[in-house]
């Protein structure tokens, strides 16, 4: 399992890498100023280090140079604004940098610039094995009498309706025959959510967090109007999610 330091002063940042990269298995490491991060650094090995431009104390390109020289076998990614981005693209020509991130990025972006850096990185210094490899890419789901194939990143959420489940997405609903529990293994715990006994949501789906009754919540999902109910079991799994 990859190890990534995350490095930023703003707790909401932190946080919103914390769920992305969570997903996908990593194990995460967060500090809120530099000497935390060069602290950490001094007594654990990392394979990734992401860490934000626009630091106190000292700028996040300066943290990154001078664990280079200290750390050189962590792969670094600065994470600007767009004012920096040629600081950031100097930085990678001279090779104190892998790559940057610019903001506002992509969930889809964050997850495909660390998956390649940990590809890229010679095999002696990261044993780790290729899970990403192995997941799940597409899903096969019913139309009328035809199978089709699509993106899991397509997928709003699945509901059990009927003895099927429905699979939601941007472009329609699909049907499928297996059940929603079967799903649930099948998806894992990555970038998906069984968040009541009918639903599992894609939690880079979910745009609004609404408090109910009883201490369970309702979720808003992009590109739907139904309303998503969270069960009272769920809502500590929830909470955890979104470091609530």
């Amino acid at each position: 399992m990859a190890r990534i330091l995350l490095v930023d002063d703003e707790p909401m940042v932190l946080n919103a890498l914390k769920r992305i990269l969570h997903s996908r298995g990593y194990e995460l490491f967060a500090a809120t100023t530099s000497e935390e991060a060069l602290d950490f650094l001094q007594k654990s090995a990392i394979d990734v280090i992401i860490c934000d431009q626009n630091m106190p104390g000292m700028l996040g390109i300066d943290l990154l140079k001078r664990s280079k020289e200290e750390y050189p076998d962590a792969v670094r990614i600065l994470i600007t604004g767009s004012s920096d981005i040629n600081v950031a693209i100097s930085a990678i020509n001279e090779g104190s940098i892998y790559y940057y991130l610019a903001k506002p990025w992509k969930n889809e972006e964050v997850i495909s610039v660390v998956e390649k850096a940990l590809a890229d990185k010679p095999e002696h210094f990261y044993p780790v094995e290729r899970k990403m490899e192995q997941e799940i890419k597409k899903i096969p789901v019913w139309e009328d009498d035809t199978i089709i194939l699509i993106d899991l990143w397509e997928v709003i959420y699945l509901t059990a309706a009927e003895g099927d489940v429905i699979v939601i997405t941007e472009k329609g609903r699909y049907q499928s025959p297996d059940s929603l529990n079967s799903w649930e293994k099948k998806l894992g715990s990555g970038s998906f959510f069984r968040c009541h006994r009918s639903y599992i949501v894609n939690i880079d789906k979910i745009e609004k967090i609404s408090p109910w009754f009883n201490s369970a919540y309702n979720l808003k999902l992009k590109d739907t109007k139904e309303t998503i109910p969270v069960s009272r079991n769920s809502t500590k799994k929830l909470k955890n999610l979104f470091g609530l």
